[in-house]
């Protein structure tokens, strides 16, 4: 079950890593959904490419802490570093899924734009998947 999780986490966070990479590069396909907005429509934020890289390259150090589990075992990484590792990701996606109270998470305020809607059915459930999947692999590893 554990080489099953830290697969499954792995090519989540390499899928995302690659949509990060993809924007910063000028792509546009679902980029107008990734950053919440106000009531008028207007951004919070506009990440740049450096911040879009940065995040992208954090993910993918999160799928090589999954993969150093169970399929690169010998990676010379303590596997209490690893261990505590895969608990801090998934404690990074529970607060991500609780959200910052206004406009992302579960206990956001605003709910009519269309970030807010795409959160509440797709990147929350995910967020909730990413920490249960995570607590699973910390408790049986």
């Amino acid at each position: 079950m554990v080489i099953f999780l830290t697969l499954l986490n792995a090519l989540i966070f390499i899928a995302l890593s690659v949509i990060h990479i993809y924007w910063a590069f000028g792509g546009r396909w679902a980029k107008e959904l990734s950053v919440p907005t106000i009531d008028s429509g207007q951004k919070l934020f506009v990440p740049g490419v450096r911040a879009t890289l940065t995040v992208a390259a954090g993910l993918l150090m999160f799928a090589g802490i999954n993969l150093c589990i169970r399929v690169f075992p010998d990676s010379g990484l303590q596997l209490l570093y690893l261990r505590y590792g895969i608990l801090l990701i998934g404690l990074i996606f529970l607060l991500r899924a609780i959200g910052d109270f206004n406009y992302i998470g579960l206990a956001k305020k605003q709910k009519s734009s269309a970030f807010a809607k795409n959160d509440t059915l797709f990147y929350v459930p995910l967020c909730l998947l990413i920490f249960i999947s995570h607590l699973l692999i910390f408790a049986l590893f």
